[in-house]
């Protein structure tokens, strides 16, 4: 028998890899032992997502979760392609991404940082800031996802593991990077499954005590030590913690 040759063997391990395999498998990895990895970023986005839904009109339920809504399909179009393009190791893109990452993370922690005292701002002050209207947010949602993509240090769960095998081979590049941006949409589908109920409980909560600033400024204070991390390079001791605290 003729032995296969190392791309046809590639090619026949990884002949199962689907849209729906990458969506589930990002998906469900968030509600699985994977957290531990995924929570380096999954409670900032949470407190993202509340954040704008917290600054929004709360006697206008149904424009607030509009909004929240918008945000995170924001959010999720930024992470993903991001995400994707680090994904391909062995592009120009993707190599250029990450032979810079460190330039990236701290450009990516100073928007996050700003994100944080944006939303700060809203909760200390009652009144509109003429310059920053609270929808300012959905413009700034891609480009928060993008940043928390290069903050994102990801574990390898088995779905994404066959991805990267399937993406690292120069004839799928283009499947490779659809696969990768799928798996990213399934990440952000779990966050935002979880997010946005999340945000509404917080909403209710904070019109119950007729008090909602206070959690806004909490909501702040999340992104803006998040920032903090990423532009000092401190997000390599939280993943460590997380690590050691889960495993």
């Amino acid at each position: 028998m003729e032995p296969l040759h190392h791309h046809e063997i590639a090619n026949l391990l990884t002949s199962d890899v689907s849209f729906s395999g990458a969506f589930i498998g990002a998906f469900f990895s968030f509600f699985s032992i994977w957290q531990f990895c995924i929570a380096q970023i999954s409670p900032f986005f949470m407190a993202f997502i509340a954040g704008v839904y917290l600054i929004e009109n709360n006697d206008a339920v149904k424009k607030s979760i509009i909004s929240i809504l918008i945000a995170s399909l924001g959010y999720s179009a930024g992470f993903s392609i991001v995400f994707a393009m680090l994904g391909l190791s062995g592009s120009n893109i993707g190599g250029y991404f990450l032979y810079n990452i460190k330039v990236f993370r701290i450009l990516s922690g100073i928007l996050i940082l700003l994100s944080g005292i944006s939303i700060m701002s809203k909760g200390l002050d009652k009144t509109p800031i003429p310059f920053l209207p609270n929808r300012i947010f959905w413009f700034l949602a891609p480009f928060i996802g993008a940043s928390f993509a290069f903050v994102y240090s990801p574990c390898i769960p088995p779905a994404l593991s066959q991805i990267l095998n399937y993406a690292s081979m120069p004839e799928n590049t283009a499947k490779g990077f659809w696969l990768l941006v799928v798996y990213g949409i399934g990440l952000s589908a779990a966050f935002i499954s979880v997010g946005i109920p999340l945000s509404l409980f917080v909403g209710w909560l904070a019109h119950r005590i007729k008090q909602s600033h206070p959690f806004i400024i909490g909501s702040a204070v999340f992104l803006i030590v998040l920032g903090v991390m990423a532009i000092t390079d401190l997000m390599i001791y939280y993943k460590a913690f997380l690590l050691s605290f889960f495993v």
